[in-house]
């Protein structure tokens, strides 16, 4: 079960002392997270779901991509916990992509 939640961290500010590591995460506090977002979708004939973050201001981020069902609803259902707990949540830079979607 390590790794589980592939890259859903729940750290507390005095754990980011280290450079390294910020380089390579940017940090959202889940209190900014309006609407988490399922988009599915085929790549090469497998179904893969990826995690949206609505965050406030219309600004949507890509969290984690998945091909696996268990591991995209364990990390969902974790992501809805740390909401609700207003826990800060890193990303991966190389994961964090603008996605341009607009909702009315």
């Amino acid at each position: 079960m390590k790794n589980l939640y592939g890259s859903l961290i729940a750290l507390s500010l005095n754990t980011l002392n280290n450079e390294n590591i910020m380089e390579n995460f940017r940090t959202i506090h889940s209190s900014k997270i309006e609407n988490l977002i399922t988009k599915f979708y085929y790549k090469k004939n497998h179904l893969c779901f990826q995690i949206l973050l609505n965050c406030e201001g219309n600004e949507t981020k890509l969290y984690k991509e998945f091909n696996d069902y268990a591991q995209y609803k364990a990390a969902y259902n974790k992501l809805l916990e740390m909401k609700k707990l207003d826990e800060l949540i890193l990303l991966e830079e190389t994961a964090v992509n603008e996605t341009h979607l607009s909702f009315s």
